[in-house]
């Protein structure tokens, strides 16, 4: 039961860490508390941003999402932040579970996280956000968002996450 179970929970978990550190990322960027919200209990699970009485999910209307952080950020680097945010803050939390699970002799708890984050960073990149970008020539994730933003910061973080990502499933198993 715990093989089903364990997998279902480490990616809940790893999924709302994401998306809080995307809101963590926004606030900080200067997105009012009143204007940001996360939606964990949707598919696929995101940060919705408030344009004037209505929420508005990057799933539904990415182009109206972009336009509402475009009025929130002031810089490109604090909407390079924003979207990077979310794998940031995944993969410190990852690294920090990986790690007390390790010393307290939870080395399989360890490999397990480890392996759905790196699962879970390969699924939504080539799986949901890459293909859905070069079909609808828009950004439709995180690492699309990245590289509209700035193409060689965005390569950059892309390899770091997936390399870090690749070393805690090595070190960890």
């Amino acid at each position: 039961m715990w093989v089903i179970l364990l997998p279902i929970v480490i990616a809940f978990v790893l999924i709302a860490v994401h998306e809080t550190g995307h809101y963590l990322a926004g606030r900080l960027g200067g997105i009012p508390a009143g204007d940001i919200r996360i939606v964990l209990l949707a598919f696929p699970q995101h940060v919705a941003l408030r344009d004037g009485n209505f929420w508005v999910s990057p799933v539904r209307d990415i182009e109206r999402y972009v336009g509402i952080t475009y009025r929130h950020f002031g810089s490109r680097r604090a909407a390079f932040g924003w979207v990077g945010g979310g794998m940031v803050m995944e993969l410190i939390v990852t690294g920090l579970i990986c790690l007390v699970a390790s010393w307290s002799g939870w080395r399989g708890l360890a490999f397990w996280v480890a392996c759905m984050s790196l699962g879970l960073y390969i699924v939504n990149v080539f799986l949901m956000d890459l293909p859905w970008e070069i079909r609808s020539r828009t950004a439709a994730g995180d690492t699309s968002g990245l590289w509209q933003i700035a193409k060689l910061p965005a390569l950059i973080v892309s390899l770091a996450m997936f390399g870090s990502r690749v070393a805690l499933v090595a070190l960890t198993a």
